[in-house]
């Protein structure tokens, strides 16, 4: 995970070219946290996803995740 934006949306870079379409759903390793694909933006090669969670991280899980990664479900 790279970021979480100032309304609670997630910003997760892709592993590699192989992109999840908006709408597939993803969680964190230990299932924490689960969201939304809602728009896939950046290089062909390794786009960005951003990820609307079911429910906004607090700050503190917010650091947490950050560098984090996520996997389909």
């Amino acid at each position: 995970m790279v970021a979480v934006t100032p309304t609670g949306f997630l910003t997760v870079r892709a592993a590699g070219p192989d992109v999840a379409p908006e709408g597939t759903t993803v969680t964190d390793p230990r299932g924490g946290l689960s969201g939304r694909v809602v728009r896939v933006f950046g290089p062909v090669a390794r786009p960005y996803y951003s990820v609307r969670p079911r429910r906004p991280p607090t700050p503190a899980e917010g650091v947490a995740l950050i560098g984090a990664t996520v996997v389909r479900e």
